[in-house]
């Protein structure tokens, strides 16, 4: 066997081997980047959640109070306005 065949096999080895562990360094790091980005994204999804039932019973609240203002047995000046029955 030549000296150039040994050096060849060698260098085809050390190619792979860098090859390889570059795959698996990028890989874990667009892992780890995307684990990062979906924990943000869930994070904002369920602050904005919690927004959004604080926003639902606020006007729920309000609901009830207009149709307590309304009510002529609590008062009311406006007259309520009943749907005719289908």
């Amino acid at each position: 066997m030549n000296p150039e065949w040994i050096i060849a096999v060698c260098a085809a080895a050390g190619l792979l081997i860098t090859w390889t562990t570059s795959i698996a360094v990028a890989t874990r790091w667009l892992m780890e980047k995307l684990n990062t980005i979906k924990t943000e994204i869930l994070t904002d999804f369920q602050k904005k959640h919690e927004e959004n039932t604080k926003k639902v019973a606020a006007l729920e609240t309000l609901v009830i109070r207009h149709d307590t203002i309304l009510d002529p047995e609590f008062n009311g000046s406006a007259p309520i306005q009943r749907r005719a029955k289908q």
